[in-house]
């Protein structure tokens, strides 16, 4: 039988969002027949900009309460990142009336990925996925697990890591909460081809970003599930290579998201300095949602 948008909804098999510091800067949520998972980054003010714990983190809850009430209109990926986009600006403005201008470049950033469902028929649905920046989706298809994402920052963030070779830094330079000066000046260097040409994409309150998202579609059985992780928890296949994306969607299909996250923090905490593994942040926010399409109430 054929299905009727208003019977197709999504709905959480799994979700948790875990800070890898004080403050969590990621974001997740669900309506409807969307989902979406957001990773924030702060700007590169002195001063903080927002009232929220970090800009960031007062940026994931903006994009959350916005995606919120815009995805209960139905509308499609592409309509609602136009929405975000002028919305988000609007909040940015008024969260920071008592600073002067509009901290274009100073303003905090987020990835942003976002999936959708569409009726299919026989017992399928057609996913669709809009995509600023390294979030993950892993979505099971014919040919195995399929993965989504934005790759468009990796070359500046291989610079990024190029930076934190040990053998230029001191020693203490890599404990946990210190920057090496020359990783600092790489990220600043890095944040100026956000949103760019010629660099990279995300969602941003101050630059334009509506039409440059990544789109995917694929063709998904009903009852299927469907990741999406922040990089922070996709560090169990990226960086630790603890798991496959195959295995890691296999491993959350069944129920064990749990005990996947307290094994990315134990690998995290054996490499507290960051050699065996290097990283910027020895300890990442970590985020992950699983979803599955389902037809009535």
């Amino acid at each position: 039988m054929t299905l009727t948008a208003p019977d197709l909804r999504l709905r959480s098999l799994y979700g948790r969002s875990s800070p890898g510091s004080r403050i969590n800067e990621d974001g997740l949520g669900l309506l409807g027949h969307s989902a979406w998972i957001i990773d924030g980054a702060t700007g590169l003010s002195i001063e903080q900009l927002t009232k929220g714990g970090s800009d960031a983190a007062w940026l994931a809850r903006a994009i959350n309460e916005i995606l919120e009430e815009q995805a209960a209109t139905g509308s499609s990926g592409a309509m609602l990142l136009h929405q975000l986009e002028a919305d988000l600006r609007l909040a940015f403005e008024a969260a920071t009336t008592h600073l002067p201008g509009r901290h274009a470049h100073h303003a905090p950033s987020a990835c942003l990925g976002l999936i959708q469902v569409r009726q299919a028929g026989a017992g399928r649905v057609r996913a669709e996925g809009t995509f600023l920046g390294d979030v993950v989706a892993l979505v099971p298809s014919e040919r195995g697990v399929a993965r989504w994402t934005d790759e468009r920052a990796k070359p500046f963030e291989r610079k990024t890591l190029a930076a934190l070779n040990p053998e230029a830094h001191e020693p203490e330079a890599h404990e946990p909460g210190r920057l090496p000066e020359a990783v600092r000046r790489q990220i600043l260097e890095n944040r100026t081809k956000l949103n760019q040409p010629d660099g990279y994409w995300v969602v941003s309150p101050s630059l334009p970003f509506a039409g440059c998202a990544l789109r995917f579609e694929a063709q998904v059985e009903l009852g299927a599930p469907i990741v999406l992780a922040t990089d922070g928890f996709m560090r169990l296949v990226d960086v630790f290579r603890a798991y496959t994306d195959h295995s890691l969607h296999a491993a959350l299909a069944a129920g064990r998201g749990d005990v996947l996250m307290d094994e990315l923090r134990a690998l995290e905490r054996d490499d507290l300095l960051s050699r065996a593994y290097p990283r910027v942040k020895t300890h990442d926010d970590a985020t992950v949602l699983v979803i599955a399409a389902q037809t009535g109430g």
